[in-house]
């Protein structure tokens, strides 16, 4: 019998391994891909969630689990691409070191034998009521073929302008079904699922809609890692970002599935199953609180916009880490702390700048279980005067590094109230006022609710449960003034500098959603506990299908009488502009466009020419000197064949386009003139961009 056990636990891995690698190399099939990634993935992670969450439920093991062992694969991976190369076989590597110790280190997992009768009563008596579910199930396939339908290449500047308005009504639907049976479901993982299966939807709109991609920072980050993939390195080394490409380019090995595909559907995809269990389990398993009221107020995390994980980027990884270790902090483990200081590590992975802060929590928590009462207080002491300037120290210190420049303001009080208080706007249309006043004072109105969970947990005397979040995000929050005030990035545009604050104080609001979800737990039990009470039963239905229909409508760009996001996406004829002028040009050259089509040349050809430290395509990069401030001449001020010269001699080359998209406002006026001054003149995708080709007289 142990020889037997010795032999599995020898040719099991290795058959994982052995299948991988020849399809790696020879079968390349992403079908076989994806069935042995999602075995391996699974049987590992739930042997590794067994160890390391033994009293939890499989749900939990298995999922958290599997989060742990892709975790530490990108950890070897990280480790591996600064000490010597990212390629597949270091994949293998990888997976050599944690499926054998595995294996052979935690203990065996029975798994209940399959019971048809007792299957049956857990997951069909106990479906209640099986019409709603059913209902929610086809509103779900419908709205998914409404976005599918929609798919475009075309440039558009909101989802919202082409989906069809049946869009939103069967949403609404939607939610109103899902809320009556969170509350009613005896089943807990079928409610579980529908909610992931929700969230998937409200996530994946922009994945879906945006048939080549959406936003900027993407194709970057898509770039770099094709990079890694053909070279297995990245010169220089950067220390940002190499944690999310290392899970990127782990499961792309795995499977087999495109790089591209992965990057688009990862975080989307992770966002949805991974924050509403983590909020599940921080209120139920940590917090003690009802199942069904728990999973109820899990809508609630919805009240912000999802902007950070409608696409994959570090930012928006770390993110997500960051809300996954405020959730299941509350699971006082010493098995959970230290799971949540490894998430933290991988953070730090991902985007050092905000993961410090972020392990300088998750070090707090450990710093709870000192038992010397003097030691505790001064490390605590300690850590909270450190993370108080946390954000402006790491600033600083990455400018130094990087030989950025920042500068130090002078204080002036009025930077902290340069924004208005109270912002709306009034078309003399009921609702889409309303829904204006939520959309514009989003922030606002979470720090409201915020204070009101607040004084309802100091009135019910539960504060105690939550203070260290609530302190972490005052924190932050101080962090956030601070940089405000006292420094200048200068080496950055002003919407990258408003970026950076945004990233800021949404870490600090991230802090303060655990009294925001109390807050709505409370309201939940407090209508739903009461016999009969249709009116409250009624208000809570209303409330959350309205804050989670209006947050999906912000989480996306918008242009409507009232907003312009003023976002674009790159487009079919974008690609085929960069193609062309690749195709047409011999020899150096510059391109001068917007910013999408300097994403989809990243896209197709990665970072293959730089001229004098500036992209050969025109990218805003906050320097007074640089390409794209010729571009903005043109497009702004007039056409004028001396601004196209004195690009080409700022770069050193001879040849230069001039690309403009016919969504510009003026284009009709500029295409006319563009082409009378050019040496020669294209069209792509029936019109879409024009290109005008200059050489140096």
């Amino acid at each position: 019998m142990k020889l037997k056990l010795r032999l599995i636990y020898f040719f099991r891995p290795f058959s994982f391994i052995a299948l991988i690698l020849a399809n790696i190399f020879v079968i390349k099939n992403p079908y076989l891909g994806v069935v042995v990634a999602g075995i391996l993935i699974f049987f590992y992670g739930q042997r590794l969630g067994h160890k390391i969450f033994a009293t939890s439920d499989r749900f939990f093991q298995t999922l958290y689990g599997s989060l742990a062992f892709v975790g530490i694969n990108s950890i070897i991976l990280w480790i591996s691409f600064y000490l010597y190369n990212l390629e597949p076989l270091t994949v293998i590597r990888a997976l050599i070191i944690t499926t054998i110790p595995l294996e052979y280190f935690t203990p065996k997992f029975i798994r209940p034998k399959f019971n048809l009768k007792q299957f049956f009563s857990d997951y069909i008596v106990k479906l209640k009521p099986k019409f709603l579910i059913f209902g929610f199930l086809i509103f779900v396939l419908v709205n998914f073929m409404l976005l599918f339908k929609f798919r475009t290449d075309q440039a558009i500047t909101s989802p919202w302008n082409i989906v069809s308005k049946d869009f939103f009504v069967f949403f609404i639907v939607l939610t109103i079904l899902l809320v009556i049976i969170l509350i009613k479901n005896q089943n807990i993982l079928v409610s579980k699922i529908l909610l992931i299966i929700y969230t998937a939807l409200f996530s994946s709109v922009a994945l879906i809609i945006y048939k080549i991609g959406y936003g900027y920072d993407p194709f970057l980050h898509l770039a770099a890692m094709k990079q890694i993939m053909a070279t297995s390195t990245l010169i220089p080394k950067t220390f940002y970002y190499i944690g999310e490409y290392s899970v990127v380019i782990f499961l792309h090995n795995i499977t087999q599935l495109p790089l591209e595909f992965i990057n688009k559907l990862f975080l989307p995809l992770s966002m949805a199953i991974l924050l509403p269990t983590s909020i599940y389990y921080g209120l139920t398993t940590g917090l003690k609180l009802n199942k069904n009221y728990s999973l109820t107020a899990c809508l609630g995390s919805l009240i912000l916009p999802i902007t950070y994980f409608i696409h994959t980027t570090p930012q928006g990884l770390t993110n997500l880490l960051c809300l996954i270790i405020i959730f299941l902090s509350f699971i006082k483990h010493k098995s959970m702390l230290k799971f949540l200081l490894f998430l933290s590590i991988i953070t730090l992975t991902i985007h050092p700048l905000f993961g410090a802060p972020i392990l300088v929590f998750v070090i707090y928590l450990f710093s709870q279980n000192i038992i010397n009462a003097k030691v505790k207080k001064a490390t605590q002491t300690v850590l909270i005067l450190g993370s108080l300037f946390v954000f402006p120290i790491l600033f600083i210190l990455n400018s130094w590094l990087n030989n950025l420049k920042v500068s130090l303001l002078k204080f002036n009080l009025s930077q902290l109230f340069d924004f208005t208080l109270f912002h709306s706007e009034h078309k003399f249309r009921f609702i889409y006022d309303l829904i204006y006043v939520y959309g514009f004072n989003i922030k606002i109105i979470f720090l409201i609710l915020a204070g009101c969970g607040l004084l309802l947990m100091l009135f019910k005397k539960e504060f105690a449960k939550y203070k260290v979040h609530f302190g972490a995000g005052i924190v932050i929050f101080v962090n956030f003034l601070l940089t405000k005030v006292f420094l200048n990035f200068e080496f950055a545009t002003n919407q990258n500098q408003a970026q950076f604050m945004s990233r800021i104080s949404e870490l600090s609001l991230y802090f303060l959603l655990p009294i925001v979800i109390y807050l709505f737990y409370n309201l939940i039990q407090f209508n739903f506990d009461k016999q009969g009470n249709f009116a409250g039963k009624l208000f809570v239905l209303l409330l959350l299908t309205l804050i989670t229909s209006t947050s999906l409508y912000f989480s996306y760009p918008v242009k409507d009488d009232y907003k312009d996001s003023q976002e674009y996406n790159v487009t079919k004829g974008d690609v085929e502009a960069v193609q062309l002028i690749d195709q047409k040009t011999e020899g150096d050259y510059i391109v001068l466009g917007n910013q999408m089509l300097a994403a989809a040349a990243i896209r197709e050809f990665g970072f293959t020419h730089y001229y004098n430290q500036d992209f050969y395509y025109s990218i805003p990069n906050g320097n007074d000197n640089n390409l794209y401030q010729y571009y903005k001449k043109l497009v702004f001020e007039k056409v004028d064949r001396d601004f196209i010269d004195q690009a080409m001699s700022q770069a050193n080359v001879d040849q230069a386009y001039f690309v403009l998209n016919d969504y510009w406002s003026n284009s009709e006026k500029l295409i006319p003139q563009s082409k009378f001054m050019s040496d020669n003149y294209y069209t792509t995708d029936k019109g879409s961009n024009h290109i005008f080709y200059f050489q140096k007289k």
